[in-house]
């Protein structure tokens, strides 16, 4: 039996499970492994499981002896996770365990994302239910399925799955505060067809972008970090715009192979294509790129320290028409990625933003990936519509996926209100109300249930979609504490400024 990497790490009920769930494959639809497992746990801790069509889970516990008066307490979160890995880790995320390291202050993965989020949200919800010591009310454990690239689980359940009134998410990311208020968004998938044509006399030159922070899509869209996809087309920029200039009529860029990013919520760290240019033109085209090479490392260096760009000769000998590798560079030029629009109400709040995720090749098309943002359900629409009417001007079949809502708490919520009063009492401080620019499921739960009150915590996780993700170990203990401590405070939920210790049962 391995030795647990985390079985010194406080609270080590949490962290127990936690760790457990890193051992199990989970990426977004693809979480067939981490459901068996989550049911086989219920059953051999004695805990009701049931599942609906999609695959969501809902886990429910009784009343502690004398509290079966109690409204029924909701812990929700999300069985999936981001996987992003480095190049050179062995450890493919999407089939094998994470390897998992702690420094005794953080937790993190070694080359791939650590699935914090929103791992640490299932590990404590399944702690609350296996904690002999915590009376309670009625519990239910509320985990869905595909949250991290569509909220399908949350969108396709149905009503009544939960029964109640008040749910706590906890996929929240940052100590000290409670999220009151979530964006809405939706995401627009572009595919331009191709067809390879065979030339001869060409020349294959790779162009590879690495290093880049990347980062969650919604909270770091306005950090000011780089898209490795449009650094890259720019560079293909350059080389079309020396190739235009030249007398030869058939000097073009002919793209046989183009890729960037890896899902729809984190900013593109890595960018590849391989593009055919003519015989005559290679040594010059070479040239262009050796100097936007030398330009963009020196001027992007402060931003992102760690950029590598490498440039090679490869073999090849077909690639897509002039015609349809422009169309290809020119949507990609041309769709915004980045922040739109900023809250007039909330400051600092991004209000609208546009991430240009994925490109990759098919067998017959180049399909990009777009995810937009906003808590205006105005402007969702419209930088949606816009990145369609682009893509129609090109010739791109355009698929404009379901939206997800926004959600916004009622600030004279009595939960709202027990939930900072339990936060300050462990705390110890004034806990920060907080609106954030990324998609949390709170707001379609709403939809199903619309006596339902609504708040959100979680512990402090940085870097989340990226292989740099870790979650700090202190705040986990924090965060636990909390959780008790509204779960034993349930009762109060007509006075919530009388809240006093959770009771242990003798």
């Amino acid at each position: 039996m391995p030795e647990k990497v985390l079985a010194n790490l406080e609270p080590q009920i949490v962290w127990n499970i936690f760790e457990e769930i890193t051992k199990i494959p989970r990426p977004s639809k693809k979480e067939e492994k981490i459901r068996v497992w989550a049911k086989s746990w219920a059953k051999d801790n004695k805990i009701t499981c049931k599942e609906d069509t999609v695959g969501n889970l809902l886990l429910s516990k009784k009343a502690s002896t004398g509290n079966e008066k109690l409204p029924t307490l909701v812990l929700q979160g999300h069985l999936d996770m981001v996987c992003q890995q480095n190049p050179d880790t062995k450890v493919d995320c999407e089939k094998d365990p994470l390897i998992v390291r702690t420094d005794g202050k953080t937790v993190y993965a070694e080359g791939t994302s650590l699935g914090a989020d929103n791992g640490i949200g299932v590990a404590l919800g399944f702690a609350a239910l296996i904690d002999e010591e915590l009376v309670h009310g009625p519990l239910e454990v509320l985990l869905t399925v595909d949250e991290e690239t569509g909220m399908t689980g949350a969108l396709r359940m149905k009503k009544g799955f939960f029964t109640g009134d008040y749910l706590l998410n906890l996929d929240s990311e940052i100590l000290g505060e409670i999220t009151i208020s979530s964006a809405g968004g939706g995401d627009t998938i572009l595919s331009l067809p191709v067809e390879n044509i065979s030339v001869k006399g060409w020349k294959g030159i790779r162009l590879e972008i690495s290093g880049l922070q990347g980062g969650h899509s919604g909270i770091e869209i306005d950090k000011g970090r780089l898209n490795a996809i449009k650094v890259g087309v720019d560079a293909l920029t350059r080389v079309q715009d020396y190739l235009s200039k030249q007398e030869d009529r058939n000097a073009k860029l002919l793209i046989t192979n183009i890729f960037g990013g890896t899902v729809l919520n984190a900013i593109p760290s890595e960018f590849s294509c391989d593009f055919l240019v003519p015989k005559g033109n290679k040594a010059m085209v070479m040239k262009v790129l050796n100097h936007w090479k030398r330009y963009a490392s020196s001027a992007m260096k402060d931003i992102e320290p760690k950029i590598a760009i490498k440039l090679s000769e490869i073999e090849a000998k077909e690639g897509f028409s002039a015609e349809q590798s422009a169309n290809i560079c020119s949507l990609l030029s041309e769709l915004h990625h980045g922040m739109i629009s900023m809250s007039l109400e909330i400051d600092g709040l991004v209000q609208t933003s546009n991430n240009l995720a994925v490109v990759k090749t098919l067998t017959d098309r180049v399909e990009i990936s777009l995810s937009t943002r906003s808590s205006v359900d105005e402007e969702l629409n419209e930088a949606r519509e816009k990145a369609k009417s682009l893509g129609d001007s090109l010739g791109a079949e355009v698929n404009l996926t379901e939206t997800y809502p926004g959600w916004t708490t009622d600030l004279d919520s009595p939960f709202l209100k027990l939930v900072k009063a339990s936060y300050e009492e462990v705390l110890i401080k004034e806990v920060k109300l907080n609106a954030i620019h990324a998609g949390l499921e709170c707001g379609m739960f709403l939809k199903l249930n619309s006596k339902l009150s609504v708040s959100s915590i979680g512990p402090t996780i940085k870097n989340v979609h990226t292989t740099e993700e870790y979650v700090e170990v202190e705040s986990v203990l924090i965060i636990w504490e909390i959780v008790k401590k509204i779960i034993g405070s349930m009762g109060n939920l007509d006075d919530p400024g009388n809240i006093t210790s959770f009771i242990r049962a003798p």
